[in-house]
């Protein structure tokens, strides 16, 4: 759907960029935060699970989920060169028919979408400038669990973190990152029912398994 978030994530994240992340995921398996993601929602213990993916990027926790955890999956992105390779990868590999994949900014379509027993944001909160607003929507969504990684909350991170918004003024470009603070967003998600049961870190990112 036209929206000002897709319009932004298009330009930012290209057909290119999908194509090589296709082919690092295809050599190396899935990127170490992604893992922590997977090992999280594995340890659950579902099966036959329902799973909404917010900004998806090429599709790898659906790919890796639908071999053992989930029996469907919903993708929400808001860049058409992504979905598009994430559609490709799924057909390939045999999963197309157990994945809905939409291009959308997540919290314009949230109130259509059904809910997941599963929501996964690899990634996704730090390109997001409401971060309130797209959590609340994600939490909505869930029925008994969200996993997510966001960038540590520390100065190398937010120094980092400012030298690439910097860059990106210079070039006239409007995408932003964001190092949201993440006892309020810890505390968005207890307020409608999600508890922290694990959190585990890398040198940049974070990953909290919420459960309701």
């Amino acid at each position: 759907m036209p929206c000002n978030c897709c319009e932004i994530e298009n330009n930012t994240f290209t057909d290119a960029e999908a194509k090589t992340n296709l082919r690092d995921y295809r050599r190396r398996g899935p990127a170490k935060q992604t893992r922590l993601i997977l090992e999280a929602v594995r340890s659950l213990g579902l099966k036959d699970a329902a799973l909404l993916d917010i900004g998806g990027g090429i599709g790898t926790i659906h790919h890796e989920l639908l071999n053992d955890v989930a029996r469907e999956a919903t993708h929400v992105d808001a860049s058409s060169a992504y979905l598009k390779v994430a559609t490709e990868e799924a057909k390939r590999i045999g999963h197309e028919a157990q994945v809905k994949f939409i291009h959308a900014d997540f919290t314009d379509v949230a109130d259509e979408l059904p809910q997941a027993d599963v929501v996964t944001l690899d990634r996704v909160v730090c390109c997001y400038p409401n971060f309130r607003e797209l959590l609340k929507a994600a939490s909505s969504k869930s029925r008994k669990a969200i996993a997510l990684t966001y960038p540590r909350e520390t100065w190398y991170i937010k120094m980092v973190m400012s030298m690439m918004n910097f860059f990106q003024r210079v070039r006239r470009d409007p995408f932003r990152v964001f190092v949201h603070p993440v006892a309020e967003m810890e505390k968005l998600l207890n307020e409608d029912g999600l508890k922290r049961i694990s959190t585990r870190r890398l040198f940049v990112w974070e990953m909290s398994l919420y459960q309701r």
